[in-house]
């Protein structure tokens, strides 16, 4: 009996059912709005009935998977297994993907430590995505689809356009766990998506957030002093905690306990809760915040919510000619823990709230170098507040 081939698989467009001989195999085409739909078929007899089961569509599933399965399933239909209650059962309704990613988005909101992450998350597919596949089932979404949605913007905008396919990737697996999908993810990187589009690193130099010279920093910090608004001691706290925007923001009173800053894993990028060993300058500080403004749960409030999170920017553009960004305060910090402090580069990186070594040496380092990390901040903010030598 006849078998099915991969090039009569791969190029028929006619509508109809295709029998591959041999393991109860069909293939079922059918017309869609964008081409031909393919789908793999496994027909049984069951007490005298004909019943059909999905094995998934092509090419998610190839014809050689398609077989595999196939014969499972009539292996197990001959040793007496309950298939035929499988067989019985509906086959499940695909969503599109604009309605799956949409759920997924909700469903999700909560491991974002940052609320606007989900609005972010939105717009790029509602501004990227929705208008190649948002109406197209799960199952129709496909390479040449997704390559549809990347290659306009791979070139001109490759850093949102490698954050778009990393978001659609992760779609997508999502769905291939829920068992709507099957086969290869048509959005992966490595080893599929990476051999069709540029390297992002070979499009566009990748770009850091700007600094400036941590040598420069106790001037900045000094002219930082002179104005007493809410921005400049917020601005003037990150620099001495080298923490980020986020975490500043959104910092509480009841975080602070005497010399040690506590934020939750909730608000942290990693996800784990940071210890942040607080200066001698960095407590002052906080100490003369507490009597020049009014109480609120937020160390750093415009009236009962945080100050915005473009305050501390707007206030360094003010007090800085050149080009910086309040992240690369960060970089700063890292370079002078680098060239100035003896103590170990770990430290430096635990201050940032980066990991440090691999999976298994964090399995059996648990310690987060607090005492080591209090004498660096400390020399760290009297570098701030004394300034440097050079």
């Amino acid at each position: 009996m006849a078998r099915l081939t991969h090039q009569f698989v791969n190029n028929v467009s006619q509508v109809g059912r295709f029998f591959d001989g041999g393991a109860c195999l069909h293939l079922l085409v059918r017309n869609g709005s964008s081409g031909p739909r393919k789908y793999w078929i496994f027909r049984a007899t069951i007490e005298g009935k004909r019943r059909d089961q999905s094995l998934g569509s092509f090419p998610e599933v190839s014809l050689s998977e398609a077989r595999k399965k196939a014969i499972a399933k009539r292996a197990a239909l001959n040793s007496g297994y309950s298939l035929p209650n499988e067989l019985r059962e509906p086959r499940v309704k695909v969503p599109t993907f604009a309605k799956f990613s949409s759920d997924w988005i909700e469903e999700n909101r909560q491991q974002w430590s940052n609320a606007k992450h989900a609005e972010q998350w939105n717009s790029s597919l509602r501004n990227y995505v929705l208008p190649y596949i948002g109406e197209l089932t799960l199952d129709e979404v496909t390479t040449e689809k997704i390559l549809a949605v990347l290659q306009p913007i791979w070139i001109s905008k490759t850093e949102s356009a490698t954050r778009i396919r990393e978001r659609i990737e992760r779609i997508l697996h999502a769905a291939k766990a829920r068992g709507l999908i099957s086969g290869s993810n048509p959005a992966a990187w490595k080893g599929h998506l990476q051999f069709l589009l540029p390297a992002p690193t070979k499009v566009k130099k990748v770009s850091h957030h700007a600094s400036i010279r941590y040598q420069d920093l106790p001037k900045l910090f000094s002219s930082l002093g002179n104005s007493q608004s809410l921005s400049s001691f917020a601005l003037r706290y990150l620099i001495l905690t080298a923490g980020r925007t986020s975490e500043v923001i959104g910092c509480k009173w009841n975080e602070i306990d005497g010399d040690l800053w506590v934020v939750g894993a909730e608000r942290m990028k990693s996800r784990r809760p940071h210890r942040v060993p607080l200066s001698t300058a960095a407590q002052n500080l906080l100490t003369e915040l507490r009597t020049k403004f009014r109480a609120s749960e937020y160390v750093f409030a415009d009236g009962s919510k945080p100050i915005s999170n473009m305050a501390m920017l707007k206030l360094l553009k003010t007090r800085w000619s050149g080009q910086c960004t309040v992240h690369g305060m960060r970089s700063s910090f890292r370079t002078w823990a680098a060239e100035c402090s003896n103590l170990s580069p770990d430290a430096a990186e635990l201050a940032l709230s980066h990991s440090v070594g691999s999976a298994l040496e964090r399995t059996y380092q648990q310690s987060d170098l607090l005492d080591m990390r209090r004498r660096l901040m400390e020399c760290w903010g009297d570098f701030l507040t004394v300034g440097s030598d050079d």
